[in-house]
């Protein structure tokens, strides 16, 4: 009775831990804990409600009927063991005792029975099966009860905690609102959000939720879009500006066109994506659980040879030594609990495995433009072909007339000579004229200027002058954008103006170096020397030019043949060949294309910066599955050799092995979840803070 009573003492922490985790707490709403707002107009007939509820994963999660059939399972374990316990004193008890102990092999059973009659295979939930009808039948009703008891007890905890995992998981971008302010004629009602319809409009002001993707119909909004996006700085939304789900107003007012609803808006559609990548298992985790299953045929050959041999308790002993409950218990909850980490990072696993396939990458392709580069171009050179007019003199020419030009090259000229701080004049649109894909003409300070492409300017008659020639035709050639720059029919010099390097690709390249990442290389469908130049100057293995969108697949596959295993980063919309040929796929397109994006990660910050965290992320995850398979086998070692050749009891040996690999499951499951739990909490506290400076320092 003592040994029986330490047993159970030694699963008192696991219980602790389950009946912790169950307490929920909800959330505040954004709004009211800053206390900012417009109150709203209701009709008088109506009561006021109370403010708008945010639901997020935090809530209570209502129980399945299997997570309600496995706590039955378990109750009823400690009910048989209380019963078995109290036996010894009052023998009344034993028949309940062993009626309860029967009930609770059931899951066993079932398992067992599916493995036999549906499955057709020999798996280690028929040795399972066996032990309990070993013990049984051996007259050690105890043994099966605490056996049973602590398989149910595991399962029940980490199917707890996953399901925890997975409500963290999609609250990792996502927030919810039960109600929203919704405009009829004229009059904002607050309205249950299901009865949203696309077209409808939507009312947010300072300090809460937007909860529905669509467009601002009037008003202007600063939105805090950190907790989808990465971005940390407010974003300006004004008229005719598209505005997603669960980002937060931190200033303003505003009237929403509503364009998805429910599951089709891109917070939902991350849900959905997270919520299919944690049920993948890795390579890892199914090799275990195969290993685990092929050796049941041995060691069912062992037991039944110990049977006549040594006994049936020995035999029964045999049958519990495989590590598949602990590798099943414990690896699928490790896997789930490193996605939710790579989701606090701003990282989207779309497909699971890829964290075991990146710790096999050891080449890494490039897309250069928008991957390497960004999406803004900026001016790298002014060239002058006139005495008369310095670089500031055309770099101001060129901005007042390009003033009213919305298009990229343009707006990098006007932010140089923002840069310089040159005041440029208003040029009335009456005063310009622009033709699309050539250049514009204007007028500034009653000089007639001519800006735009070499093209342009030829079809003018006027010769390039041969100060700057050789130095428009070579940055022309090396795949640079050239601006002429024309005054009253004069060409007065050129602005060379090319796409910038990410801030932070060197350290990224570093990094991945560091990682033994052998090969790397970009592919670009821009010229040579451009492409070359970059290669050279991030001291990259080599460059791919003038490449198609279906040439680049061609070269990965070509690489692949070569026996390396390619991790392919670009632009997961335009790259799908090349996304889908590649060992691993990643893509910097961030949150707004989560549904058409084909790359298996989405880094939704859309920086390199996370490339870093990933790999980190991966690389722990590998060494832990290991670990755990190594940690299970090695327990069956040592349980085997205590009762084979050193003498131990064959079912205390029993007990004590599934004690230290349910206990060691269960710490795999719920150790982790706790610091996420506290990551987020403490997150949530920043970004609250974080949100509320914000709103004090926009209406100050």
């Amino acid at each position: 009775m003592v040994e029986a009573l330490l047993l159970l003492g030694g699963n008192a922490l696991g219980l602790s831990l389950y009946y912790k985790n169950k307490k929920k707490h909800q959330k505040k709403h954004l709004h009211k804990l800053m206390n900012m707002g417009s109150p709203r107009i209701i009709p008088a007939n109506d009561t006021p409600k109370n403010q708008t509820n945010i639901i997020n994963s935090e809530d209570i999660k209502k129980k399945t009927s299997e997570e309600r059939q496995a706590i039955n399972y378990l109750n009823g374990n400690i009910g048989s063991v209380l019963l078995l316990l109290s036996s010894r004193a009052y023998p009344i008890t034993l028949l309940p005792g062993i009626a309860l102990a029967i009930y609770s092999c059931m899951p066993i059973y079932k398992r067992a029975y599916s493995a036999i009659f549906k499955e057709k295979k020999l798996k280690n939930d028929i040795l399972n099966g066996l032990v309990v009808t070993g013990s049984m039948a051996t007259g050690h009703f105890l043994v099966t009860a605490l056996f049973t008891f602590i398989s149910n007890l595991g399962t029940v905890v980490v199917q707890k905690s996953k399901g925890y995992s997975e409500e963290m998981l999609k609250g990792v971008f996502d927030q919810k609102v039960s109600t929203v302010w919704l405009l009829k004629d004229g009059t904002e009602l607050e309205t249950a959000i299901e009865k949203v319809n696309i077209n409808d409009i939507i009312i947010v002001h300072t300090g809460e939720l937007i909860p529905l993707d669509g467009i601002i119909t009037k008003g202007a909004v600063t939105i805090d879009q950190h907790a989808l996006t990465g971005e940390s700085i407010p974003v300006e939304k004004d008229i005719d500006d598209k505005v997603l789900a669960s980002t937060v107003v931190i200033a303003g007012y505003a009237w929403i066109k509503v364009t998805q609803t429910g599951q089709n808006t891109v917070v939902a559609k991350i849900e959905n994506v997270l919520q299919d990548t944690s049920h993948f298992k890795t390579g890892i985790q199914l090799k275990g659980e195969l290993w685990s299953d092929k050796a049941a045929a041995p060691i069912l050959g062992l037991g039944l040879l110990f049977w006549p041999l040594q006994g049936p308790a020995m035999a029964t002993a045999v049958f519990n030594c495989s590590p598949g409950n602990g590798i099943r218990l414990s690896a699928s909850a490790q896997t789930l609990t490193h996605i939710i980490l790579a989701a606090q990072k701003n990282i989207l696993i779309k497909d699971g495995r890829v964290l075991e396939q990146l710790m096999e990458v050891d080449t890494v392709v490039f897309d250069k433009t928008g991957t390497l580069t960004e999406d803004e171009h900026v001016v790298s050179r002014i060239l002058s072909a006139n005495n008369k007019f310095s670089e500031d003199d055309i770099l101001f020419y060129a901005a007042a007339t390009e003033q009213k030009v919305s298009h990229p090259l343009a707006r990098a000229i006007i932010e140089k000579a923002e840069a310089s701080e040159l005041t440029l004049p208003d040029v009335a649109l009456s005063d310009s004229r622009y033709e699309v894909g050539m250049g514009v003409t204007a007028t500034v300070n009653g000089k007639t200027t001519q800006v735009g492409s070499l093209t342009f300017i030829k079809k003018t008659g006027l010769p390039i002058p041969e100060e700057i020639k050789e130095e428009v035709i070579t940055a022309i050639d090396d795949g640079f954008s050239v601006v002429m720059v024309v005054i009253e029919n004069q060409i007065v010099g050129a602005i060379e103006i090319q796409a910038q390097l990410r801030p932070e690709v060197k350290q990224v390249i570093k990094s991945l170096r560091e990682r033994g990442i052998k090969n790397m290389y970009i592919l670009s469908g821009d010229q040579k020397e451009p492409t070359r130049q970059m290669a050279n100057m991030l001291k990259l293995d080599g460059y791919f030019h003038n490449v198609s969108p279906e040439d680049k697949s061609n070269i990965i596959e070509e690489l692949q043949n070569k026996g390396k295993k390619v991790c392919f980063i670009g632009d997961g919309i335009n790259d799908v060949i090349a996304m889908k040929k590649a060992n691993a796929s990643i893509s910097l397109s961030g949150a707004s294309t989560i549904a058409t994006d084909v790359a298996q990660v989405i880094l939704m910050s859309g920086s390199l910066l996370e490339l870093d965290d990933l790999f980190e992320i991966a690389h722990n995850l590998k060494n832990k599955l290991i670990m755990t398979i190594v940690s299970y086998t090695t327990v069956v070692v040592v349980s085997f050799t205590s009762f084979v050749f050193l003498g131990a009891p064959p079912f205390i040996a029993l007990i004590v092995q599934s004690i230290v690999n349910n206990t060691y499951g269960m710490s795999q499951a719920l150790l982790p979840l706790k610091q996420l739990r506290d990551n987020k909490k403490l997150k949530h506290e920043n970004d609250k803070t974080l949100i509320i400076k914000k709103a004090q320092r926009t209406t100050a």
